[in-house]
């Protein structure tokens, strides 16, 4: 399951400008984790420039807005709005350009604002271990029934009125597309997607970030981007499950501890790499057997002792 996020700066109906390509609900999670106080400046700047209409500063605000869309996907309708702005004229759509500059000059109070609702939501509506397996249950006595942009919760995000179509995506199939203006409306649909198709969220026992389970309801380790570069959080899961499994798989540990012990026999030049290398296959073929039921465990450790 994925999410497909395309921007059309030029106004190329069809010919989307910027694609990206994330695992479902992966922008909403990056969002999360957005340190909003580093990039409060640089919307502050922004800001300021736009409002100049000073044809140098607006150009260089929309270098800015471009590299913050392209550090984060939820900025891009942002940056698009006013791409479009600068290119029709900002006197030609003077009544959205005054709405467009009021969104942008509350959007740096706003963010952290946005990350503690989202919290909220994911704490009340789609933390499988905090809030159970039915978000679609749980937003029931979190919002208004007639009014869903209201939540019961003032700390809860209130949903969005939307522009969304149902068309091709991807060109062999069809799924709802969303239309954003803003920061929010990208939030509101990411949230409500979820709500719709019993979508939860867990911390992962590895790194403590969300992730989407999108698959297995039981995944206790993400697969979302390792933060430090390194090896996932799943893999690294999946190998800590096989350690605690074979810990208490006794063939195995005598295997292991006869293994450890003819180790350290080349250090102590009692034995050959190549003879230990030799041994050490013939010994994992007798594990093998002894796995499949071929000969007993304790026919095993006669072997490893007698070898």
């Amino acid at each position: 399951m994925h999410e497909i996020i395309e921007s059309d700066t030029y106004g190329v109906q069809g010919a989307p400008s910027q694609r990206k390509v994330l695992p479902f609900l992966e922008s909403l999670l990056s969002f999360t984790e957005l340190d909003v106080e580093k990039i409060t400046p640089a919307l502050r700047r922004v800001c300021e420039d736009l409002e100049s209409q000073d044809r140098a500063r607006v150009a260089d605000a929309l270098i800015e807005l471009g590299v913050l869309a392209n550090e984060h996907s939820f900025f891009l309708p942002v940056y698009t709005k006013w791409f479009y702005f600068q290119s029709a004229g900002f006197e030609k759509v003077g009544t959205q350009v005054e709405r467009a500059q009021h969104e942008l000059r509350k959007l740096p109070e706003a963010l952290p604002l946005y990350q503690k609702q989202v919290q909220r939501f994911f704490d009340l509506i789609l933390d499988v271990d905090k809030a159970g397996r039915e978000p679609s249950q749980q937003i029931m006595r979190h919002y208004h029934f007639n009014q869903p942009d209201r939540p019961g919760d003032a700390a809860l995000f209130p949903f969005r009125l939307l522009t969304t179509r149902f068309e091709p995506v991807g060109g062999d199939a069809c799924a709802p597309v969303l239309y954003a203006d803003t920061v929010a409306d990208m939030i509101s649909f990411s949230l409500q997607i979820c709500v719709e198709r019993n979508i939860t969220v867990r911390r992962c026992k590895n790194c403590g970030r969300y992730f989407a389970q999108t698959g297995r309801v039981s995944a206790e380790y993400c697969d979302r981007a390792p933060l430090d570069g390194q090896t996932s959080c799943r893999a690294i899961g999946a190998f800590q499950q096989w350690t605690l499994k074979q810990a208490d798989d006794p063939v195995f540990k005598a295997y292991r501890r006869e293994y450890k012990r003819r180790f350290a026999w080349i250090k102590a030049g009692r034995i050959s790499d190549g003879d230990f290398y030799a041994w050490s296959e013939q010994a994992r073929a007798q594990k093998k057997r002894c796995d499949k039921g071929g000969i007993t465990l304790e026919e095993f450790q006669r072997w490893l002792k007698e070898s």
